[in-house]
């Protein structure tokens, strides 16, 4: 059932990545052949007006096939032939898709769960905090030499303060107590797990309105992004290992451990893998949304049109090796699913 369920929603993202391709081309006049959902042999299908609508058997991805996408064609409506600035709004879509359905899941995710605050919610066992004096409900305004304005600023300032690992040194907490509306400050040793600090608090939340909900959806969203970038810079400088990437496959193992582990955490990574796919879709790579979006940007600012014989060859290859990539994540994937 967990399966299930993670290839339904895996398969949900893809469509309505596609699906901003095909809204766009529809509103630009391009001329859409077919959209699919899933890939491989056709199950089912149905011709509306000049496009067709397909169900295909494997259901890990789908597409729009736009008129002269891919190869040349002497159709005036074909995508090739449409103006540079509406190729690039139709491309562009696919991504903008997806990181909307971030947005609105994120927001569903704090309408939920509610919106992380500073102040504490709960202690864990020895807690350091508690024992030093603090109580739920404090509001944390200052570790070290940080002002806290989120509490993941709170575990940074911890970092930061024992960059040195010299953990007999005590840490200065600073917070507000609402009760007694006081300041005080209190000097604590910090328990140390696995080579990290802690201070031993848990966040309080808080029931969000409608904008506030709103307001973390895009917060996040943007989080996510600025993450992304940053586990990419790691990748490509080596700090990151290749072991560390997952494909299709474990994507699916992931989206299933989450659904066990209740609804709000199954949408967050749903989210959090709909602003890859968008992300992903954005890099200038060949056969990825990125290298349409790269050439017709040039081609907006030069108005002179890359070789379509040149642009086809460096999609195939990227194409195949994007493939490569894919399969060889995945046979790591399958074999981790075996340890």
């Amino acid at each position: 059932m967990r399966i299930l369920l993670a290839v339904v929603l895996f398969l949900l993202l893809i469509v309505f990545h596609e699906f901003g391709h095909f809204i766009v081309a529809k509103k630009s006049g391009i001329k859409v052949n077919e959209f699919a959902v899933g890939m491989g042999p056709l199950i089912y299908s149905k011709v509306k007006g000049e496009t067709t609508y397909s169900f295909r058997l494997i259901p890990i991805g789908g597409y729009c096939a736009m008129e002269g996408e891919d190869d040349e064609s002497n159709d005036p409506r074909s995508f090739d032939n449409a103006p540079a600035y509406k190729r690039f709004l139709t491309i562009l879509a696919g991504p903008v898709a997806n990181l909307i359905i971030a947005v609105l899941v994120f927001t569903v995710v704090g309408l939920l769960s509610g919106i992380i605050t500073t102040k504490i919610g709960d202690f864990t066992e020895n807690s350091p905090a508690k024992e030093a004096g603090m109580e739920v409900g404090d509001e944390i305004r200052k570790v070290g030499d940080r002002d806290i304005k989120e509490f993941v600023d709170i575990s940074g300032a911890i970092s930061d303060f024992y960059k040195d690992k010299d953990y007999k040194k005590p840490i200065t907490v600073e917070y507000f107590r609402q009760s007694s509306d006081t300041v005080t400050a209190v000097d604590l040793k910090v328990e140390v797990k696995d080579g990290n600090a802690y201070i031993g608090i848990m966040p309080a939340r808080k029931k969000p309105n409608l904008i506030e909900a709103i307001g973390l959806g895009f917060t996040e969203t943007w989080k996510n992004v600025k993450m992304i970038f940053v586990i990419l810079g790691r990748l490509f400088t080596g700090k990151l290992a290749f072991g560390a990437l997952s494909g299709p496959v474990g994507v699916l193992k992931e989206l299933g451990n989450q659904a066990q582990n209740g609804l709000t955490s199954l949408l967050y990574f749903l989210a959090y893998i709909s602003v890859n796919l968008a992300v992903f879709n954005l890099l200038p790579i060949p056969a990825l949304d990125g290298s349409k979006l790269l050439t017709s940007g040039i081609e907006m600012l030069t108005g002179k049109k890359i070789n379509k014989k040149i642009e086809e060859k460096v999609t195939i290859v990227g194409f195949f090796l994007l493939i490569g990539l894919i399969i060889l994540v995945s046979v790591k994937d399958i074999v981790n699913l075996f340890r």
